[in-house]
């Protein structure tokens, strides 16, 4: 599970874990799970990612006759 720190402070360690202010650190220990929900300045959050497919989220496209391959320093019509 996310667990997300939301006190006053810039960062707080507690249970063997660093946690600073509104950034979500996993914890999969139970017990402290079941700690850091009886304290009010942490918020458990469950876990929304998802697993991306192959090429999900980005796009490829190919480069125009004349434009510079950025990779090879060359242009396309060079080839």
């Amino acid at each position: 599970m996310l667990v997300k720190f939301t006190g006053e402070n810039a960062s707080l360690q507690a249970y063997g874990f660093r946690f600073e202010k509104d950034k979500p650190v996993e914890v999969k220990d139970d017990k402290v799970l079941k700690k850091l929900k009886e304290r009010g300045n942490f918020e458990v959050m469950e876990e929304k990612a998802a697993p991306r497919k192959k090429g999900e989220g980005t796009v490829a496209t190919k480069p125009e006759e004349g434009e510079t391959d950025a990779d090879a320093g060359e242009s396309k019509g060079a080839e």
